[in-house]
């Protein structure tokens, strides 16, 4: 399995809860919808029974119908923007694809190629080496480190030690008279200050040294790298990867901002189906006016009791209304349930986008062998039989370099790229210092006590 393939295949998962998702979320907006034009329509009725004593609002009615109308509106035209916008981040992503795996072709072609060449072999070599060899002397270099790290601080922490030091004692600078020197040389000798300052150099000696000689391991690693880097960018352009690398940045540039049209447009329709957009929340104002700190149930009591027969048709069509709505009532937490499990899904299959939207996973220098398909791996993981963390550690057990044509090992001693540069570097030896334990440099010392 390629990457393009592996990061398509866990889009395509994503996509696929979140159309679950809108769906959800649009059988509970239309739910909404329904529950409010019942007690909208019931109200009207109600507000026609002289008993009840209902204050008639036509004004209010009028607009509450407006409301819902525009409500209906202003989603079925959200929707449309958002399926456009959906469409072209789609026919966007399927050309993205296409470019991407016209790239790894490429790639694979130019690396297939450049192992055939001597002179870039021998610079895999040379990079191989010094990586070996900076690994080599990396526990040495961290040794005499923390050994400097520890003792330094020792020497100036000693106040006797500091004092004869900031007076240049033992230099051609320290300028004192005779009373001055007799007491620094009582107090030289209270501290060993010859020989803790010959330890103190003596670190700070191997201390300069150790990190100069890091430096070039890891400069010359760089050096190396980067002459790799530069042949390979050369070889890529030869080879015309340029113009489909340029496709590649506008198209997934093209993508975000799409995806991000399409993220507000989910945001107002997630708005739609909590009954949180503003014209629910005005319908939901007017019919609460409406009912005068009563509720439906109430008034549906008063009107068994209302001794006019006109009244009795009124209360016919309520008794077949109020069912109709309480159906829907009753609907209403199953479906959120159902939107709220879609939810999760979606945020789910989105971590897993978003963890595999790497470098590391869309590295076209290696291919993917699992035992299980990654449609199964998918499955599990969306169902919680596998966690992401199991999940990607299936995926690198199986990650594997993808084989370059040539007879020469060489071709996968070292990094196609610089990734990873940065922990190993080179030199001939590991240090011109052993650590002090075994040179001589000790922590401060003193030739008697205080």
């Amino acid at each position: 399995m390629t990457p393009s393939t592996l990061t398509g295949t866990v889009a395509q998962n994503a996509r696929s809860s979140e159309a679950l998702l809108r769906s959800a979320e649009q059988l509970l907006s239309a739910l909404s919808d329904q529950e409010a034009r019942l007690e909208q329509d019931i109200l009207t009725r109600l507000s026609n029974i002289a008993t009840l004593k209902l204050e008639h609002r036509p004004a209010l009615d009028q607009d509450t119908l407006l409301q819902l109308q525009a409500r209906q509106d202003a989603e079925a035209q959200l929707r449309a923007e958002l399926a456009r916008v959906e469409t072209d981040i789609a026919v966007s992503l399927a050309d993205q694809h296409a470019v991407r795996s016209r790239i790894e072709s490429i790639d694979r072609q130019v690396k297939d190629q450049l192992v055939l060449e001597p002179d870039w072999c021998e610079l895999g070599e040379q990079l191989r080496a010094a990586q070996e060899a900076n690994g080599e002397a990396l526990t040495g270099y961290q040794e005499i480190r923390q050994e400097c790290v520890d003792k330094l601080p020792s020497y100036s922490a000693n106040p006797i030690y500091y004092h004869l030091l900031k007076r240049d004692y033992g230099t051609d600078q320290y300028r004192y008279n005779f009373l001055h020197r007799w007491l620094d040389n009582k107090l030289a000798k209270r501290v060993n200050f010859v020989g803790n300052r010959n330890n103190e150099l003596m670190l700070r000696a191997m201390q300069t040294r150790n990190e100069e000689l890091q430096g070039e391991r890891l400069s010359l690693i760089a050096g190396l790298q980067d002459a790799i880097d530069q042949r390979l960018a050369q070889a890529r352009t030869a080879a015309g990867m340029d113009p489909l690398t340029r496709e590649d940045v506008t198209l997934n540039k093209h993508i975000v901002a799409a995806k991000a049209r399409a993220n507000e447009q989910h945001q107002q329709l997630a708005n739609f189906a909590g009954k949180q957009d503003p014209h629910y929340l005005r319908i939901r104002q007017n019919i609460t006016e409406r009912l005068q700190a009563q509720t439906i149930e109430q008034l549906l009591v008063e009107v068994q009791k209302t001794p006019d027969n006109n009244d009795d048709k009124i209360a016919a069509q309520l008794k077949e209304l109020y069912p109709r709505l309480r159906d829907v009532q009753d609907r209403l937490p199953e479906l959120r349930d159902q939107h709220d499990r879609a939810l999760r899904d979606y945020e789910r299959a989105k971590e897993l986008e978003r963890a595999l939207r790497t470098d590391y996973y869309r590295d076209s220098d290696y291919n993917y062998y699992t035992t299980l398909s990654i449609e199964r791996l998918l499955a599990d993981y969306m169902t919680r039989d596998l966690s992401l963390h199991a999940l990607e550690t299936v995926l690198q057990s199986g990650r594997r370099l993808v084989p370059r044509s040539s007879s020469s090992s060489s071709s996968s001693s070292f990094s196609w790229s610089s990734s990873g540069s940065s922990s190993s570097s080179s030199s001939s030896s590991s240090s011109d210092f052993s650590t002090s334990s075994s040179s001589g440099g000790g922590s401060f010392s003193t030739s008697d006590s205080f």
